[in-house]
């Protein structure tokens, strides 16, 4: 903190820093617990948190405000990371599943409605239903290499996109989502303006509650979440 001082003193406006354990990471988190713009790594979020603590007060309020509700759920599988293939196949096999078709996706102008009404004859069922486009490793290189990358995901983010608003329309209100890009191209078709951070399901998953208005979701990117997570996810509705 001491060092920050001087650099701020000496007209400086960024510094970099670097850690080689835990030791490094809370004493970098107590020097920057009061600077108003720090990036880095989870591990630094480590640090700062570690220093937040003694002076926070009780969290159940503000978690409250962020648990998901009881009502109709969808979950939308974006990622083709190692672990959302482990968690899909594992969800898979007790829970109604969709796996998109690239084909569909790009030559069919009424695919998102077809989709919209799968998702929506299987409201009811115990386990919400999952509708995903991970894929593996080879089956991924096949889809680029017949489309070309970015065509096959930009079809991809383009049906979830109309199939959130499409559900959000219909009455669906928790969106369990994975995967960093399918999870922005949710959160901006459902027009959400920021949200109630609630209980975690997995390290660094929380649900999370929009301010304006009752829509819940869960965001992960790939590799974040046991193999469990999806039917975990589901255990917080109340």
């Amino acid at each position: 903190k001491v060092k920050f001082t001087e650099l701020h003193n000496a007209g400086k406006r960024y510094a970099v820093v670097d850690a080689f354990n835990d030791t490094h990471l809370a004493t970098l988190g107590e020097a920057a617990k009061s600077l108003k713009l720090v990036t880095g790594g989870s591990g630094l979020a480590a640090g700062i948190a570690k220093n937040w603590q003694p002076q926070l007060r009780a969290q159940s309020e503000a978690k409250r405000a962020g648990y998901p509700t009881q009502a109709a759920t969808v979950i939308l599988s974006g990622s083709c990371s190692l672990m959302t293939n482990q968690q899909v196949a594992a969800y898979n096999t007790n829970a109604p599943h969709f796996a998109l078709d690239i084909d569909d996706c790009l030559n069919s102008d009424n695919y998102s409605k077809q989709v919209f009404d799968w998702v929506v004859s299987h409201l009811d069922a115990p386990l919400a239903p999952i509708v995903y486009a991970t894929a593996d490793v080879n089956a991924l290189q096949a889809t680029h290499k017949k489309y070309g990358a970015q065509v096959a995901s930009q079809a991809v983010e383009q049906l979830f996109a109309e199939l959130a608003i499409k559900l959000k329309e219909y009455g669906v209100r928790n969106f369990i989502v994975a995967g960093g890009e399918t999870s922005g191209v949710v959160t901006q078709s459902l027009q959400l303006d920021g949200f109630h951070i609630g209980p975690q399901i997995s390290p660094g998953v929380p649900w999370v509650k929009a301010i304006n208005s009752d829509i819940c979701l869960a965001l992960k990117s790939g590799n974040f979440g046991t193999v469990a997570f999806f039917s975990q996810a589901q255990e917080y509705f109340k």
